[in-house]
């Protein structure tokens, strides 16, 4: 296995534990990281959540959950590739 993968599966588990064990002081860290990705969406017209709790905040619609799970998905691949890459000597003419 590439270590970018091993990277990329540590940092997506990090966060999913955040979101599902994390202490109530973190919460909103946690709901800021599903959110903010989609309020820009639902400012143009895109169905990314699902009808309102009254007096609550919105749940995100299967589009919404598929949105930020690609949004996550590509920052933790880019950021576990530029760590895979730092950290791992390339073989090669020196």
């Amino acid at each position: 296995m590439h270590p970018r993968w091993l990277i990329f599966a540590v940092l997506a588990c990090l966060h999913a534990a955040a979101g599902s064990f994390s202490p109530e002081s973190l919460a909103p860290v946690v709901a800021g990281s599903i959110y903010l990705p989609l309020m820009p969406l639902e400012a143009i017209g895109a169905p990314v959540f699902g009808r309102a709790e009254s007096g609550g905040w919105a749940a995100p619609s299967l589009l919404g959950w598929v949105v930020v799970l690609a949004l996550w998905a590509a920052i933790w691949f880019t950021l576990a590739t530029f760590l895979s890459r730092l950290f791992t000597k390339r073989s090669g003419p020196a």
